[in-house]
C-alpha cells in the first residue's frame, strides 16, 4: 500500500465503477481528462473501464485515492502501458473531488504514483500527455519534477476546437535527484 502525508492508495475493485461514472460524468471534472472529449460516459461504459483495468493488471497499476483522515475516496490515478522492457509506463490521474482542487493533492498524489513506478516496478521514465488549457495539471506536474518534452500539435479535438497536447515526463534519477 502506498502511503503519503495526506494521502493513501488503495487497489481499483469492481464496485469502484459507480465513483468512475459519477466523477466521469461531471462536465468540471471530465474536461481535463483524455476521456472527456464530449463522448457521453454511460454507467455500463465506467463499469466495462474498471472491469477491463482489473482484467489486465500486468501491464496497469490501478488505484482509488483515499484521504488519509477521512478514508474517503477523493480519485484516482494509474500507470498504464507498463513496459518491462523499455521500463516506461503512462501517468493517469483524476481527481474527483472538487475541494481537493488547488490544494496540492494532485502534486502529492503524482509524487506517490512516481515513486511507486520507480521503486516497486522499477521504471525508468514515468511519461504524461496533458491538454495545453490545463494550466493547472501543467504546474502540478511541473511541481512533481515533469520536464516537457515536445508538443502534440491539434492532438484532440474538443468544445469544437484542436487542442495541442503536451508531452512531459521524468526520470528516475531526476525524481531522486529531486527529493
Amino acid at each position: 500500500m502506498m502511503i503519503g502525508d495526506r494521502i493513501r492508495f488503495r487497489r481499483i475493485m469492481e464496485e469502484d465503477w459507480e465513483l468512475r461514472y459519477r466523477w466521469g460524468t461531471d462536465p468540471d471534472i471530465s474536461a481535463t481528462l483524455q476521456s472527456g472529449l464530449g463522448i457521453p460516459l454511460s454507467a455500463a461504459k465506467a463499469r466495462e473501464q474498471i472491469l477491463s483495468f482489473l482484467a489486465d493488471p500486468g501491464s496497469r497499476a490501478d488505484f482509488v485515492v483515499l484521504d488519509k483522515e477521512t478514508e474517503e475516496p477523493i480519485g484516482f490515478v494509474h500507470l498504464t502501458g507498463i513496459d518491462p522492457w523499455a521500463r516506461r509506463a503512462e501517468l493517469g490521474i483524476l481527481i474527483g473531488r472538487k475541494e481537493y482542487h488547488g490544494q496540492g493533492y494532485g502534486t502529492e498524489i503524482t509524487r506517490l504514483i512516481v515513486l511507486f513506478g520507480f521503486e516497486r516496478l522499477n521504471l525508468h521514465k514515468v511519461y504524461l500527455t496533458v491538454d495545453a488549457d490545463n494550466p493547472a495539471g501543467i504546474r502540478c506536474y511541473e511541481k512533481a519534477g515533469f520536464r516537457r518534452d515536445g508538443v502534440l500539435r491539434d492532438e484532440i479535438y474538443k468544445n469544437g476546437v484542436y487542442l495541442d497536447r503536451i508531452l512531459m515526463s521524468i526520470l528516475k534519477h531526476e525524481f531522486h535527484s529531486a527529493e
